[in-house]
């Protein structure tokens, strides 16, 4: 009871200094762009996705099928696409889907750093990176205090100014509409559409020097939307003072239809979140599974040693039939009595044969006929076992016998079972 007590006091003081020792850790946020609808740190999209969830009531959806697989689903109705991302990839058999999507009515916008090959050549523009790595950011926020400016214009909202930090919105667009002559090294696919590039762009938003960071051209009965500052639509981008009305007067542009969201990273995160996977992401859940492990291991150490008492071992009860029958034997041989062993030797002869052979020598009269259905069975002679089993009947008269005549019938009896047996 002492070591518990001791034990119990232990436990109960290292709970308080766990507690004080998480509490003073500095929290650590991770600077990587996800865009993953689950991921609140600076630059996933937990806040856009939950604000766009709310305010649109079930007109807002994340999906992970292509534009092919949305292309052929012929029931649907025109709906708006968003795709956000650091790289929009897409190769010829996506690019032909979205443009067949966009003729049936239906608006994609695309915000990104980086954009597919077949948008870039088919409207004929080019897209400027800063390719700034996305752990440096926050240092140069924190070393560059001054925002820059962006103009939102051409909305269904009053003409805006909006001022971020330059390090997430350093991207933007030039020659949306070029009159240079089309490149002689461009596939099929970017030959093909590139009457793209001759249809009228919007500019909806532009930098501080005049260059634009989002447009759309109308395709078919669509529109299509590109824009260079994904960051924006981030949680930091969301939650950075009144900057939210630049994404939400950009996605103004598609209302009256439902918003889906193309997450690429949906079902591999959906299968990543596992209730064990979240417990160890929340420190405070973490931790008290580490403590749960460090308290079972100290009960293991100190209850390792046995308190039952030792079971003693019982000898199962000993089978003493074979003794008996020997017993029995031995009385007989003793007392000479070789008859009274050939009778008895007689019934099991009799018991083991019907056993074996279905013939009661003992109920059916001994004829020829008996002993063929013998010889049949055992494969001895008809005439020897005819010969032994009117011997044997002869064992009703009190004949003396000795031991010699006994071991002869009971060799002759043994040699008839054994031979029914095969």
């Amino acid at each position: 009871m002492k070591g518990n007590l001791k034990f119990i006091v232990f436990i109960l003081l290292l709970i308080p200094v766990m507690f004080y020792f998480e509490q003073s850790f500095t929290k650590e946020f991770s600077w990587d762009a996800s865009f993953n609808k689950n991921d609140k740190q600076p630059f996933g999209c937990f806040v856009f996705d939950d604000v766009l969830s709310s305010s649109l009531k079930g007109n807002y959806s994340l999906s992970d099928k292509t534009f092919f697989q949305l292309n052929n689903d012929s029931t649907a109705r025109p709906k708006a696409f968003l795709v956000l991302s650091d790289y929009a990839f897409m190769d010829s058999l996506q690019f032909r889907s979205m443009i067949s999507l966009l003729r049936k009515g239906n608006k994609v916008m695309f915000v990104s750093s980086t954009f597919s090959p077949y948008l870039v050549d088919s409207l004929r523009i080019t897209a400027h990176n800063s390719f700034i790595a996305y752990n440096d950011i926050k240092a140069m926020t924190q070393h560059t205090r001054k925002r820059k400016p962006l103009f939102l214009c051409n909305t269904v909202l009053p003409c805006k100014i909006y001022r971020f930090y330059p390090q997430i919105c350093t991207d933007f667009f030039s020659q949306v509409t070029p009159d240079e002559p089309k490149m002689k090294d461009q596939s099929k696919d970017k030959r093909k559409h590139t009457w793209l590039s001759e249809t009228p762009s919007t500019v909806l938003a532009k930098n501080r020097e005049g260059f634009p960071v989002a447009f759309s051209k109308k395709v078919g009965k669509g529109e299509l939307f590109l824009v260079s500052t994904p960051l924006l639509f981030t949680n930091y981008g969301i939650l950075d003072q009144q900057n939210a009305g630049y994404v939400f007067s950009l996605l103004s542009y598609m209302k009256g239809m439902p918003l889906v969201r193309y997450d690429a990273s949906k079902t591999k995160s959906e299968a990543k979140d596992t209730p064990l996977r979240y417990f160890l992401s929340q420190p405070p859940l973490r931790w008290s599974i580490y403590l749960s492990m460090f308290v079972l291991i100290l009960f293991m150490r100190f209850n390792a040693k046995r308190r039952q008492r030792i079971i003693p071992v019982i000898e199962p009860p000993v089978n003493t039939t074979l003794d008996f029958i020997k017993q029995i034997g031995t009385l007989y041989h003793q007392k000479k009595d070789y008859l009274g062993i050939l009778r008895k030797k007689k019934v099991y002869f009799a018991k083991a044969l019907k056993k074996e052979t279905y013939i009661d020598i003992e109920e059916e009269a001994l004829t020829m006929d008996l002993c063929h259905r013998l010889s049949n069975k055992t494969g001895m002679e008809a005439e020897k076992i005819y010969k032994m089993l009117k011997e044997l009947e002869l064992l009703q008269y009190d004949i003396p016998i000795d031991e010699k005549t006994l071991k002869d019938y009971i060799d002759r009896m043994n040699e008839i079972i054994t031979n029914s047996n095969k």
